[in-house]
């Protein structure tokens, strides 16, 4: 099993766009592994 974790720095001024993060980046990993993802959790 591999487990993929991704920090974002948190402090003044930094934002995290979880709309952005769901829409996109977790659909990104999930096209370029492919089978291999038998789950995601945000």
């Amino acid at each position: 099993m591999i487990k993929v974790s991704v920090l974002y720095p948190n402090g003044p001024g930094k934002t995290f766009d979880m709309d952005y993060y769901s829409n996109n980046h977790v659909p990104m990993v999930a096209g370029l592994l492919g089978d291999a993802v038998k789950g995601a959790t945000i």
